[in-house]
């Protein structure tokens, strides 16, 4: 054997034993338990839900129409300053990434 085959041989042989000992290792499966994030996530959502229906609950016992027109008309207004605003930002993002062109 030439000393110029020796580090080819070598090399071969280290990488057939590093793919036999990769497929020999045990493969172990990891538990399917649901992770932190997705249990803080189900809390919030459960959180969420109850406090929707105590709302709801409420406003249902408390049903006065003026109230309910107040709110209709608190909520117009509301959506339509978010809307403007939205817009406004919306646009100055835009100008900031693109600049002057």
């Amino acid at each position: 054997m030439s000393t110029r085959t020796r580090p080819i041989l070598t090399f071969l042989l280290l990488l057939l034993l590093a793919s036999a000992a990769q497929a020999a290792r045990p493969r172990f499966r990891r538990e399917e338990s649901p992770s932190l994030l997705s249990k803080v996530q189900s809390q919030i959502f459960d959180y969420w839900e109850s406090a929707k229906t105590k709302a709801q609950e409420l406003y249902e016992k408390v049903h006065i129409p003026r109230i309910d027109e107040n709110l209709r008309h608190v909520y117009d207004k509301g959506s339509e300053a978010m809307t403007t605003y939205t817009g406004i930002l919306t646009d100055q993002i835009l100008h900031m990434l693109k600049g002057e062109q």
